[in-house]
């Protein structure tokens, strides 16, 4: 298991800001217990839509993400809204966008070709009877 970040910033003794003691209360290990199992679930959860859509699909999902978690920050938590914050969320979004054209462009051309080559299936297989039934 590795060791959090936070611990280095608390005041825990040897390792703390100021060597006061500190013990673990019931909710401190509590929160860790559920930090814990939720990061675990995320990594299961991202583990398995690996399998089932594309790795850049996934990459632009978890770049969303982050976009978002920004956001949230500033909604929750009142952080000031920079200019480059601006700038970068509509960066995201607009790369999103084009990401989704750009799949549904791919999509609509394949269906397209399918479907040719379903077409012409058909009709290879409908000459092929033709030929074959006897004339007289």
């Amino acid at each position: 298991m590795l060791i959090p970040a936070w611990i280095f910033l608390m005041d825990i003794p040897v390792l703390g800001k100021n060597g006061r003691s500190f013990s673990f209360n019931q909710d401190i290990v509590m929160l860790l217990l559920i930090d814990g199992f939720l990061f675990h679930l995320q990594s299961v959860t991202a583990y398995a839509l690996m399998g089932k859509i594309s790795p850049v699909t996934f990459s632009v999902a978890s770049t969303v993400k982050h976009a978002l978690s920004i956001w949230l920050s500033v909604l929750v938590f009142s952080n000031n809204i920079t200019i480059y914050s601006a700038f970068g969320t509509a960066l995201v979004m607009i790369g999103v966008f084009l990401y989704n054209r750009a799949r549904q462009h791919q999509r609509d051309k394949f269906h397209t070709l399918l479907s040719r080559s379903n077409k012409r299936q058909e009709i290879q297989s409908l000459l092929n009877e033709n030929q074959q039934i006897p004339q007289k």
